[in-house]
């Protein structure tokens, strides 16, 4: 039976003393990838930090010899790992299993079954990996936080499964240290800001909320509860982060603006601090204010697309009676009474909108 020895008892103490030193706002900055490294011999170690849903990367931290090699890793790279994600024997058995304890990839397959897959070939051969070795923070399915060692001449021992499993549950406490000093900056950051302070955490779930700012989600948005954030100011993220607009979304680094009868929510980031929103309600006259709300532009966008009722209701996640509510809404508001009646009204706001838009920015 494989048991730790007195001197690795000592450099894991060793490492954890090292780490209450660290400060910044990372939970693993590379210097303590470093000592990681030293404590399980490998090439590389990698926290990775994903949102698997949007097949978005959150965080991704590496030890100074796999920050030089991501360097000049290429683009496509990150494409190429989430097509081939679901061949990952890692990943899979965590995605089937929830279990984040330390796991090799030598535990479900032999070498020879690693290199009959696809992944081997266009993933992890290219990246000099034969071996990796992966010990994870509990998370949902849908955001996983895992520390990677991979190695491209040796494989893992016991005695670095064990020691990885013993650090673990300190590696949780880092991980949830550094949540609470970025929320500190965070809240010290937006103390002077006009607007409803709203923190996000690195998967953009509510981490913090005045009272207010809660309130105002609430009034003006479907969706809104404790920890998400509601689809309208979610998509928009989305879309500000890909740096690409939709229909019923500003332009990327403009804010958002939801418009209720004579009011109108703004949403911005905090300069300098992408993960805090500023709410502030504004008063509009009945000229000033968009003829649609936001999810009834929502809902006129998949029109379009030619989406039925039924379509719209399973893609927006409300109910088909939701839906031609919406549509009634609609109809009302522009003065029509037929889908491509309120799809020619809408194309001719639009222009009209954008004319005038254009026509200010002139003067």
């Amino acid at each position: 039976m494989v048991a730790l020895r007195p001197a690795d008892l000592r450099d894991a103490l060793g490492f954890l003393r090292e780490a209450e030193g660290v400060t910044g706002p990372d939970p693993f900055p590379s210097e303590l990838l470093d000592r990681l490294r030293e404590l399980v011999p490998c090439d590389f170690v990698t926290f990775c930090e994903l949102d698997q849903p949007s097949r978005r990367e959150l965080a991704l931290t590496g030890c100074a010899r796999a920050r030089e090699v991501d360097a000049a890793a290429p683009a496509e790279e990150i494409d190429t790992f989430w097509r081939l994600k679901h061949q990952h024997p890692l990943c899979a058995y965590q995605a089937r299993t929830g279990d984040f304890a330390a796991h090799k990839l030598s535990d479900f397959v032999t070498r020879q079954q690693l290199r009959q897959l696809e992944i081997y070939s266009e993933f992890f051969r290219p990246n000099g990996v034969e071996y990796e070795l992966e010990v994870g923070l509990p998370s949902p399915p849908w955001h996983t936080k895992v520390v990677l060692f991979d190695s491209g001449s040796r494989d893992f021992s016991e005695r670095d499964r064990l020691l990885l499993d013993l650090l673990r549950p300190h590696l949780v406490c880092l991980y949830e240290s550094a949540k609470k000093r970025r929320l500190a900056a965070a809240l010290a950051a937006g103390a002077d800001a006009s607007g409803e302070l709203i923190v996000l955490d690195s998967a953009d779930q509510i981490e913090f909320a005045t009272v207010s700012g809660r309130q105002l989600l609430r009034d003006f948005c479907d969706g809104a509860d404790r920890t998400s954030l509601p689809h309208a100011v979610a998509d928009w993220l989305v879309h500000d982060h890909r740096r690409s607009n939709g229909d019923s979304l500003p332009t990327p680094g403009k804010p958002l603006k939801i418009d209720l009868e004579h009011r109108r929510l703004v949403v911005t980031r905090l300069p300098g601090n992408d993960k805090v929103l500023l709410l502030a309600e504004e008063s509009v006259s009945m000229g000033d204010s968009k003829v649609l709300s936001w999810r009834e532009w929502q809902v006129l966008g998949l029109v379009e697309e030619g989406k039925s009722n039924a379509e719209i209701a399973a893609t927006l996640w409300i109910a088909p009676g939701t839906v031609r509510a919406h549509l009634e809404h609609i109809y009302a508001k522009l003065g029509v009474h037929s889908r491509t009646a309120a799809l020619a009204r809408a194309r001719e706001l639009k222009h009209a909108e954008t004319y005038d838009e254009s026509h200010r920015s002139t003067r």
